[in-house]
């Protein structure tokens, strides 16, 4: 079965290193799939007329050959070369070493990081660990200062890898903080914590709350419009969350 498919793409000229094709005594039709991890995927029921299948597969060469192309985009990205991180001011040097699959921290924010041939996401997943406790070590203290400079407590603080939220405030006095907040500006970092610090005494969004942060921020407002320009989904894909589940 799967023959005939990959007849069909080699006539198109298709690089078959990124194509997998199976056979599924469950699926009722033909599938057509992409991911970063498995490539293009073809599933082809198991009693489904040939004739049919290398029609249809003829038919989306097109889309095969883009997410072919999507896939190798998306995966290069995975390896970045540099890093820059807005609000602490630093831009990272990446260099990888095929010999060794650790991750080294070098002078003048320099990273040298290990491959590991049989894992495309094995570097994501070094860079997102290392990541984690650059965002720990680095926005605890920072709102922590600012509470104290404000005289107000919290219960404890959580570095999170979210996609729609750069931060929230629990009633238990719980605080999450987005770690992608290190790709965006010092003063729209500093606008998410004290919007966080204000729900300690509001925890709504009424007008006293407003007339709290402003009182810190005066320019609270312009800064809420201008975050809203960051979404937290739009970082690069090494940080992404999901990346180091895969």
């Amino acid at each position: 079965m799967p023959a005939i498919i990959y007849r069909v793409l080699q006539d198109n000229k298709i690089d078959l290193d990124l194509i997998g094709v199976r056979v599924s005594s469950r699926a009722k039709r033909l599938i057509y799939k992409s991911s970063l991890l498995k490539g293009v995927e073809i599933v082809v029921p198991k009693n489904a007329d040939l004739g049919r299948v290398a029609k249809i597969t003829e038919a989306r060469i097109t889309w095969i050959r883009n997410e072919q192309r999507k896939v190798i985009e998306g995966r290069s990205q995975l390896k970045p070369d540099r890093i820059e991180f807005n609000a602490l001011g630093e831009n990272w040097a990446v260099k990888y070493a095929p010999q060794d699959d650790r991750l080294f921290e070098g002078d003048n924010c320099s990273l040298t990081l290990g491959l590991n041939p049989d894992d495309i996401f094995h570097s994501a997943r070094k860079l997102q660990d290392w990541f984690q406790n650059k965002a720990r070590e680095t926005l605890i203290p920072w709102i922590n200062l600012l509470a104290e400079n404000r005289g107000l407590s919290f219960n404890r603080i959580f570095i999170k890898n979210q996609t729609s939220l750069w931060g929230s405030c629990s009633v238990k006095r719980n605080i999450n903080l987005n770690r992608n907040l290190l790709f965006i500006s010092p003063l729209l970092v500093e606008y998410v914590l004290h919007h966080e610090l204000t729900h300690l005494i509001y925890m709504n969004h009424s007008k006293k709350f407003w007339k709290a942060f402003s009182s810190i921020l005066p320019n609270c407002k312009e800064l809420q419009k201008e975050i809203r320009l960051h979404k937290p989904e739009n970082i690069p894909l090494w940080a992404s969350p999901g990346i180091k589940d895969i």
